[in-house]
């Protein structure tokens, strides 16, 4: 007499030979209800930079994928598929092919969920932890702290933080934060989409260990027309207004560059992207990307790297 299964059986175990078939994910490891393997070691390296006592990878994978922040202009669902693709077993899984091929830093907000981390340290990952926090209604820098407290190597105030604080003629409460940071081991840095947040901290002589700025071109279909001044774009289209303007700013900064929206948030190609940033001064790139495209990536970055024409020194 033939055994009866039912549906969630079958699927379980279609799923267990699928892993033993393709490899063991983290993706494949949650859909069957168990742990996944410790991980394995890295395949190719990519070029690195330093930051301070820190060895970063040039290329860093950005958090905002993971997070479901999509800059998706008028397609509202975007956000939404994103999240439910990127399942806590997917987001261990691209962080393990992200590191074996190289990447050795992920950036994401602290006051998201990042216990992904915690599980992928835990299974020995190495994938350093870049935080963005933001101080508080009083100026209290308990974000900061938890960064800290939560293993990250470094923390940025994010972009809109810091534009706050400039805007309102702040700039010293940018140095506390740089300097708290700093006294606690932790490398500090600034977020910004604005340009002038580095102006001003460059004319206060705020000291930064590294300044992250956003860096593309107006070389895409929904770039903001010349009448369009808003803040990142009338329609959540554009992060870095004046790329020309920022490329000679930088060009005199002493300090390591991480740019970000390299790609303006998907309109611009990959290696267009990485193309310009490298060339025009940046030391390193922050990019999101889904699992399937790290290795293409990767690859990219290297080819990139390997014909890069600048005039900026690197500064990391």
């Amino acid at each position: 007499m033939p055994t009866s299964i039912t549906r969630r059986e079958f699927v379980k175990d279609a799923t267990l030979a699928s892993a033993a078939t393709l490899g063991w994910t983290a993706a494949a490891a949650e859909t069957a209800g168990a742990a996944p393997p410790p991980l394995p070691h890295s395949q190719e390296s990519l070029p690195l930079g330093k930051i301070g006592n820190q060895e970063f990878s040039r290329l860093m994978l950005g958090g905002n994928l993971i997070s479901g922040y999509s800059h998706s202009r008028d397609l509202p669902y975007v956000a939404n598929l994103m999240r439910r693709y990127n399942t806590e077993g997917k987001i261990l899984e691209t962080l393990e092919l992200a590191e074996t091929h190289g990447i050795n830093a992920i950036n994401s907000a602290v006051w998201d969920d990042n216990s992904f981390l915690q599980k992928h340290w835990k299974r020995g990952g190495k994938m350093k932890w870049i935080a963005q926090a933001l101080p508080g209604e009083k100026g209290e820098l308990t974000q900061f702290q938890q960064a800290i407290d939560q293993g990250a190597v470094a923390v940025h105030i994010q972009g809109h933080g810091a534009e706050t604080l400039v805007e309102a003629g702040k700039t010293e409460a940018l140095a506390k934060i740089v300097e708290f940071v700093k006294a606690r081991g932790v490398l500090a840095g600034i977020g910004a989409h604005w340009l002038d947040v580095v102006v001003q901290c460059e004319k206060a002589k705020v000291n930064p260990d590294f300044y992250q700025k956003t860096l593309h071109t107006h070389q895409y279909r929904s770039a903001p027309r010349p009448d369009e001044t808003g803040y990142l774009g009338a329609w959540d289209n554009s992060w870095c207004n004046h790329p020309d303007e920022v490329v000679d700013v930088m060009w005199a900064v002493k300090k390591p560059w991480i740019a970000f929206k390299v790609m303006a948030a998907g309109a611009i190609p990959p290696r267009a992207g990485f193309q310009f940033a490298f060339n025009s001064g940046a030391d390193f790139v922050l990019a999101g990307m889904f699992d399937w495209q790290v290795t293409e990536d990767v690859k990219t970055v290297k080819e990139v790297l390997a014909n890069v024409s600048r005039t900026r020194p690197w500064m990391a």
